[in-house]
């Protein structure tokens, strides 16, 4: 669907909505990216729903350019200076800085801080033992003001990386010191904040941007996490610094990989259970799954395979349905030891999982739509 002059007035409406007492500080850089990069995570889930709207949000941004274009003042030149950095599509960031020409032409400067370079300095993490979740933390340095920018990202090779909270601040150390204190009161899970590689800050965020996980929010971008939409285009601008390398994709066992699993677990269990063919067939789907990316048990992925696997691929009265449930926590436990899991840990997976094993079979019927693997990738 192209954009048409019912969405261009649309638009318009909504920028012209914005408050006058709640708009930011023209001179202060951070509220006015943030309040940019707002309009465009908006912008982009109308973009990403065609239902909802159908036009691209490289057509939405040259509309949020010509509104401010319309309104010659400090607070639309700081918008368009906004633009300048946060545009997605580079022909946005260009017509940006034509318009802010337009707009010096009319007497209105922009404000003191375009044109500055935003450097990027320090870089950490912190997240849980098991892998499951990551929040990275970036520094960014410039003459008017430094910046700090957090996003935490919740990992599944089974479904999508997703942005579960973001932040931005101009006080990197208020951020840490908020991790600091709260990782600090369950070691056992949580790991305090390290220095991170900022080509590791790039592989662990860029997925999460744009393969919003459809399963999670049912399809309808608009029920993502409303500080994610807010700042999602201020990282990805930000994210321009960082080394461009290519985040791994999600890499299934070999069948000599899958085997040595397998037979390391069959040969732990011998002699425990009197174990039939729907044991065997259970161990080879727990080893498969879990034997994505390389052997791992965690909090996520015993949910996943519990609660998304096994229903896509078993009716709930089927005899390996039963026999996973005889092996899941010898399995976890086993598999813990094997990967040299940190032995604090193991009592929280044990208590989630049993949790999980609460309300297992919980389902009616098989449901091959349950399950997406691989997941499917638009990079």
């Amino acid at each position: 669907m192209a954009l048409n002059e019912e969405h261009r007035d649309e638009w318009f409406r909504i920028l012209g909505g914005y408050p006058d007492d709640e708009k930011p500080d023209p001179e202060d850089r951070l509220a006015v990216e943030t309040s940019c990069s707002g309009f465009l995570g908006n912008m982009w889930t109308r973009a990403t729903m065609p239902e909802v709207q159908g036009v691209s949000l490289a057509e939405l941004e040259l509309v949020f350019i010509q509104f401010y274009l319309g309104r010659p003042d400090p607070f639309a030149a700081a918008m368009l200076a906004a633009m300048t950095e946060l545009a997605d599509a580079p022909g946005g960031r260009r017509a940006a800085v034509k318009a802010l020409e337009r707009l010096e032409k009319l007497g209105v400067s922009p404000p003191s801080w375009y044109g500055e370079d935003m450097k990027l300095g320090e870089c950490w993490k912190a997240g849980d033992v098991y892998g499951d979740q990551l929040t990275f933390f970036c520094a960014f340095h410039a003459p008017s003001g430094d910046q700090a920018l957090s996003f935490t990202v919740d990992y599944s090779e089974y479904h999508f990386d997703m942005v579960v909270d973001c932040d931005a601040t101009d006080d990197v150390d208020r951020l840490l010191a908020l991790h600091r204190d709260r990782n600090g009161k369950t070691p056992d899970r949580l790991f305090q904040p390290v220095e991170a590689d900022p080509a590791e800050v790039f592989a662990g965020t860029r997925r999460s941007l744009d393969d919003w996980d459809l399963f999670c929010v049912e399809g309808d971008a608009r029920r993502l996490a409303p500080r994610f939409l807010m700042l999602r285009e201020l990282w990805r601008a930000r994210l321009r610094q960082f080394p461009q390398v290519e985040p791994e994709e999600v890499r299934q066992p070999t069948d000599d990989e899958l085997s040595l699993f397998a037979s390391g677990f069959l040969s732990h269990m011998l002699g425990k259970t009197m174990l039939e063919e729907r044991h065997f067939e259970a161990i080879r789907e727990l080893c498969w799954f879990h034997g994505v990316n390389g052997p791992k048990v965690s909090p996520t992925r015993a949910y996943v395979f519990l609660e998304r696997w096994m229903p896509a691929k078993y009716a709930p009265d089927d005899p390996v349905v039963e026999a996973v449930r005889d092996l899941f926590i010898p399995f976890l436990r086993w598999t813990a030891s094997a990967t040299d899991l940190d032995p604090a840990a193991w009592p929280y997976l044990k208590f989630k999982a049993e949790r999980y094993l609460g309300e297992f079979p919980g389902w009616s019927s098989k449901d091959p739509d349950v399950a997406r693997f691989p997941r499917p990738r638009s990079l």
